[in-house]
């Protein structure tokens, strides 16, 4: 019996081969963000972290959780993580909630891994026009928005 790979050799649905470029783009953008923020001691977990608590201050882990598209669990690990670098600290605040606040050496961090993150993007699209890259932003949105749907 010949190697049988049945279905490999079959193309794929339009929108799953759509879903899959999808994915390809954003495996490649977490490892170029990675290596590129590995010199700093963050990857995109831990720099999508401290951008969202950077953009709110005092947050809890869970309002961390959900506005860095991290579970709960793993959420605890990165700021465990953060505040081992000395780049977060925890402190008691709303009731039983333990607030999450950027160090002066968080927010400078911030600031590079910011900017590091902002550079691989602009790089990337640079091989579109202005006008192609307004039309990717918009349909981008457009997608999360249908995405977002129950």
């Amino acid at each position: 019996m010949d190697n049988d790979h049945r279905g490999l050799d079959k193309e794929l649905p339009q929108p799953v081969e759509f879903g899959l470029t999808l994915k390809r783009a954003l495996h490649l953008f977490t490892m170029r963000t990675d290596e590129a923020l590995r010199p700093i001691d963050l990857n995109l977990g831990l720099w999508s972290v401290l951008r969202e608590l950077s953009r709110m201050p005092g947050a809890s882990a869970s309002e961390l959780a959900r506005a860095s598209f991290h579970a709960p669990q793993t959420l605890g690990s990165l700021l465990h993580r953060l505040e081992s670098l000395g780049l977060v600290v925890r402190t008691t605040g709303r009731g039983r909630i333990i607030e999450n606040h950027l160090t002066e050496a968080g927010r400078e961090v911030v600031k590079q891994a910011n900017a590091t993150v902002e550079c691989i993007i602009s790089e990337a699209l640079s091989v579109f026009t202005k006008a192609d890259r307004e039309t990717f932003e918009r349909l981008a949105t457009s997608l999360v928005a249908a995405l977002s749907r129950p």
